[in-house]
């Protein structure tokens, strides 16, 4: 997810650090972020999408930071940059191509049973 590229850019001025050493510091966070990463990325044991896994993820979330004193400021940012949507164009154009793939996989693979079952049914006749 993100901007391809982007960590290697901010790979010279960003560094880890403990959320200990933020308290009593109000901290922006990227709220459409965490709601993607809790909706795609939160499963049960199954393997099946959480119910209410955006609130879950935003509740467990902010009561680490609260524990941690450190105040959120959420932040919801506009319309994506130029770059963004370039990135977002690729992934579906990407998505499209492999949906065509997969789709045309079907088929052959339709006919081809489609077929044996005709040969098994004539031979059948046959016999």
């Amino acid at each position: 997810m993100g901007v391809h590229g982007l960590w290697k850019l901010l790979e010279t001025t960003g560094k880890p650090i403990n959320p200990e050493t933020l308290e009593g510091k109000i901290l922006a966070v990227d709220i459409s972020i965490w709601l993607n990463q809790a909706v795609k990325g939160v499963r049960d044991r199954e393997g099946n999408s959480v119910q209410n896994a955006h609130l879950l993820t935003l509740f467990h979330r902010l009561c680490k930071l609260l524990f941690f004193r450190i105040r959120p400021v959420f932040v919801f940012d506009g319309d994506a940059p130029l770059i963004k949507k370039q990135t977002l164009a690729i992934r579906r154009q990407r998505k499209e191509e492999k949906t065509m793939e997969s789709k045309q996989t079907n088929d052959k693979l339709l006919k081809t049973f489609l077929k044996r079952q005709a040969i098994k049914a004539a031979l059948g006749e046959r016999r």
